[in-house]
């Protein structure tokens, strides 16, 4: 494993608690991030029952400035290798209006804001170094509009903007940014979803996917790639055709 020291935001449950455990057991000693201390505390003793080394910061990534400096403050501590934006939210509720600003400022300020700062808070540090490795926790619906699912995609396709500019920024650096794509993943989120998921994904396949390959820290990865070819091809469509498609899934959807 590249990674000596790894950060995992979001470690509590899901993708990250996945990667966390993933990560452990390839040698990796984790610093798990999650606004849950409990939830944390259970991850955490399972790596450590596992004969793994872990550390538990219950912090919201969120309030950026302070987690900007509590992240700078473990990197002083202790160099970090790789760091993984993995936090997230949603809508508040299913019933919220998927266009109002009160339930998209959460997704925003968590998926845009915290992870931005998850993501660029080591790298002057890492640049020094001439090592580190940064991952932004991506999606597919990155690609394009999906209807009532603002608060999901834009915040995505930000991120995927924001790697792109690192890399270049990064180049000749030993500092490596990846932007990890994904599919539909059996989540407490994707549980709480109402419009189709196809090709599931269980988290604990794609933990072992994704960190198996970032041992390349290659630009991006993409699970799975037939929903991807599927995703692009969507978002290729003539804005009218597209909004014709959307509304043939939303209808058989309600059947």
């Amino acid at each position: 494993m590249n990674a000596r020291r790894a950060v995992v935001t979001g470690a509590s449950r899901g993708i990250g608690r996945a990667l966390a455990l993933e990560l452990a057991s390839r040698g990796a000693e984790l610093v798990l991030v999650a606004r849950h201390r409990d939830a944390l505390d259970s991850v955490a003793s399972e790596i450590r029952s596992r004969g793994g080394v872990c550390r538990v910061v219950d912090a919201d990534v969120s309030e950026a400035t302070g987690w900007v400096a509590t992240l700078r403050e473990l990197d002083r501590t202790s160099p970090i290798d790789l760091v993984i934006a993995n936090a997230g939210v949603g809508l508040p509720s299913p019933d919220a209006t998927p266009y109002a600003w009160e339930s998209l400022a959460g997704a925003m300020q968590t998926n845009v804001v915290g992870a931005s700062a998850t993501l660029t808070a080591l790298l002057p540090a890492m640049v020094a170094r001439g090592a580190g490795h940064v991952v932004a926790i991506g999606s597919l619906a990155s690609y394009g509009a999906i209807p009532g699912s603002a608060a999901y995609c834009a915040p995505k396709a930000s991120i995927d903007m924001l790697i792109d500019c690192l890399h270049l920024d990064l180049r000749g650096t030993g500092v490596a940014a990846t932007n990890v794509r994904l599919g539909f993943v059996d989540t407490q989120m994707t549980k709480r979803s109402r419009h189709p998921m196809p090709g599931l994904l269980g988290a604990d396949a794609v933990a072992r996917s994704v960190v198996a390959r970032l041992e390349s820290r290659p630009r991006a990865i993409v699970i799975p790639r037939a929903l991807a070819l599927g995703a692009r091809a969507m978002a290729s469509l003539p804005e009218s055709v597209r909004e014709l498609v959307w509304g043939e899934i939303a209808k058989r959807a309600r059947i």
